[in-house]
């Protein structure tokens, strides 16, 4: 018998692309995905993974079991979203899905509100790098690209407004910019999912960015947002973390890259009383007539809290010619 574990593993590989990533995801080490792996091919008696340098790829066993697995994965997440519709309770799990800056800076730190409210309710709140392959764990999927699941319902819940910020100690130490054209000489942080999106910035900012050289990369918005406190760089940051980091300093370079943020769930989840408060406090989370930095016109830092603000102008930098 195989054992559908195994499978899970095999699903996370193929889903992620790697094994280390693999593991990261379902919270187990390395050396057990490979050992499971190992495990399952042995059952099957044949490879079904070739692994290279850029990761794994399916053999053509493994395509073909590839594609009932994912069938088996749907049929699962069937079972449980029809199980969640016969249980109208108030008490249970609800699990929600976001990107680590959200979830970190906004949701986690106003979660108490909800919680308190409902005792009976358990939150469980994952976090992935935006980009990553989109789950149907989560009864709740907050993301920042459209969702193209026809099943789903999917509704605008905020904009989220991405200037550049330093703090005083790096304004010390290397001084401000001196001007637009200054600015790709500083020491920029730099996060993985900036690049996955720059398709959608404007288009000035996503040139800019593409000048500068940044000297801290990571696909840790938590990481990025520790080393901007910490003087080290300077970095895109969402107007939202001035009014949660005093110390912020707004360098205002007229550059505002928005970015839309998407609730998605299955419209059979809003008969689930306990998803559906879930659902309904985060609208008022997020709502932007109660905290203005979510509208979809931008609102500088320094107009809704004591945000200090450096106003850098002059040239714009240009692309170097080829």
């Amino acid at each position: 018998m195989i054992d559908w574990d195994d499978l899970k593993i095999f699903h996370a590989l193929i889903e992620t692309g790697s094994m280390s990533a693999a593991a990261r995801k379902l919270g187990i080490g390395q050396p057990t995905v490979s050992r499971r792996l190992e495990q399952l091919e042995g059952r099957i008696g044949a490879r079904l993974v070739t692994r290279g340098t850029d990761g794994v790829e399916l053999s053509d066993i493994g395509e073909r079991i590839w594609a009932q697995v994912q069938i088996m994965r749907s049929t699962a997440s069937e079972v449980e979203r029809l199980a969640h519709q016969a249980d109208r309770s108030d008490a249970g799990t609800v699990r929600i899905s976001a990107p680590e800056g959200v979830a970190g800076l906004w949701i986690a730190r106003n979660l108490s509100s909800f919680m308190e409210a409902n005792p009976r309710i358990n939150v469980e709140l994952s976090t992935r790098v935006e980009g990553e392959p989109i789950t149907d764990h989560a009864d709740i999927t907050l993301q920042m690209i459209e969702s193209k699941r026809m099943s789903h319902v999917a509704s605008e819940l905020a904009t989220l407004h991405y200037v550049p910020f330093a703090v005083a100690r790096y304004l010390d130490t290397y001084g401000p910019p001196q001007g637009l054209a200054d600015v790709i000489n500083h020491r920029i942080g730099d996060l993985v999912s900036y690049r996955q999106q720059q398709q959608h910035w404007p288009k000035e900012a996503s040139a800019i960015k593409q000048m500068m050289k940044a000297s801290l990369n990571t696909d840790s918005s938590s990481a990025l947002v520790e080393a901007v406190k910490s003087g080290s760089v300077i970095a895109m940051l969402p107007t939202y973390a001035a009014k949660i980091l005093p110390e912020l300093v707004h360098l205002d370079m007229e550059m505002n890259v928005p970015i839309t943020l998407w609730m998605v769930y299955h419209p059979d989840q809003r008969r689930v009383t306990r998803v559906r408060k879930m659902l309904d406090w985060l609208r008022e989370l997020f709502d932007s007539t109660r905290y203005p930095w979510f509208r979809k016109d931008f609102i500088a830092p320094a107009d809704f809290g004591d945000t200090e603000t450096i106003h850098i102008r002059g040239e714009r930098p240009r692309p170097k010619p080829i």
